[in-house]
């Protein structure tokens, strides 16, 4: 081993030991975070109320969902459901068209919505 290797390596075994200590060294504990430990009186005046909500919006239907995603889950669950009872009423009803059995679901959904 040559000189240079072996002052590298005394080198890098002499600085572990702290690296050690300061992988141990507990992370400092959160300062006060509460609205008066804002730093200027315009934070502590943003931070001190409450925010207030949006009011619900009473429309329940599949078109009043707030993003394209819940868009599609909620007319593709409308189709299946509305496949679902067609398939039912024809069931029940030996006989019935396609077209009677639609209507009969639309008017089911619209008096249990």
């Amino acid at each position: 081993m040559t000189t240079r290797k072996t002052l590298m390596l005394t080198a890098l075994i002499s600085i572990a030991p702290f690296g050690l200590a300061m992988a141990q060294t507990p992370a400092p504990t959160p300062q006060d975070t509460s609205p008066s430990a804002a730093s200027s009186p315009s934070q502590r005046e943003a931070t001190s109320s409450q925010a207030t909500e949006a009011p619900t919006n009473a429309d329940s239907s599949p078109a009043a969902a707030s993003t394209p995603h819940q868009e599609k889950a909620t007319r593709t669950a409308s189709k299946q459901a509305m496949k679902e009872c067609v398939a039912k009423q024809q069931q029940d009803n030996q006989g019935m068209s396609a077209k009677d059995a639609k209507k009969a679901c639309k008017q089911q959904m619209k008096g249990s919505g």
